[in-house]
């Protein structure tokens, strides 16, 4: 479930070891940063966004697994 910390700004918490999921809303779609560790997450995630009517422009890894 996404939580908006900042305008502009949702997290998605893990509750597999507990990091965020950023994302960041931009004009043509959403900077997605740590997209999640289980296929579980990465598919509530894609349906917060596609609730939103968010896509994902860009991604990015801060610690690629």
């Amino acid at each position: 479930m996404l939580k908006q910390v900042a305008e502009g700004v949702l997290i998605h918490r893990s509750e597999l070891l507990e990091n965020n999921t950023v994302v960041v809303q931009g004009r043509d779609g959403v900077l997605l940063v740590d997209a999640g560790i289980t296929g579980a997450e990465m598919t509530c995630l894609a349906n917060d966004l596609r609730e939103l009517g968010q896509p994902v422009a860009a991604g990015f890894s801060t610690h690629p697994d």
